[in-house]
Parts: C-alpha cells; structure tokens; sequence
C-alpha cells in the first residue's frame, strides 16, 4: 500500500509526464518517463518540489534516478517518511 506521499509523487509525475498513474510505481526510472538530462531532472524536482511547498536547494537532484528516489528525498525534507 501507498504512503500519501508517494501516492502524491505519482500523481505528480504522471501528470508532468503525460504517463498513467497505473503505469508508475517506485522503481520506475525517470529516463524511461523521457526526464532524461540533468536540467530535465533539476526542472522537475524543482517543480515536485514546489508542488510540496517546499524549497530547491543545490543538490537536490542529484542522485534521483527512480520515483521512488524522489519520493524519498520529500519525505526526507518534509521530516521522514509519511506513516
């Protein structure tokens, strides 16, 4: 089962994407989604960011390679991950 969190970064990235929800799940590689380049990848984690209300720090980007990565880091900058 889905975190709220998680299930909120699917969504999110289905829709950045133009991808179905059904489609994505934490393993899902952000270059088989078409983020391919580093600016692609900076470019939505700052707009995943925001969507959180959260800031783009330097760095944030690096190192995502999967949903479930990104996932991760929101958790990590809301303060752990959701129950």
């Amino acid at each position: 089962m889905l975190n709220s969190v998680n299930q909120q970064v699917i969504d999110f990235t289905a829709a950045y994407t133009g991808t179905s929800p059904g489609a994505i799940d934490d393993s899902t590689t952000l270059v088989s989604l078409g983020i391919v380049t580093r600016e692609d990848c900076v470019e939505y984690i700052i707009e995943l960011e925001d969507s959180f209300n959260l800031t783009y720090e330097e760095g944030d980007a690096n190192g995502i390679e999967t949903v479930g990565n990104a996932t991760a880091l929101i958790e990590k900058k809301l303060g752990g991950p959701a129950s």
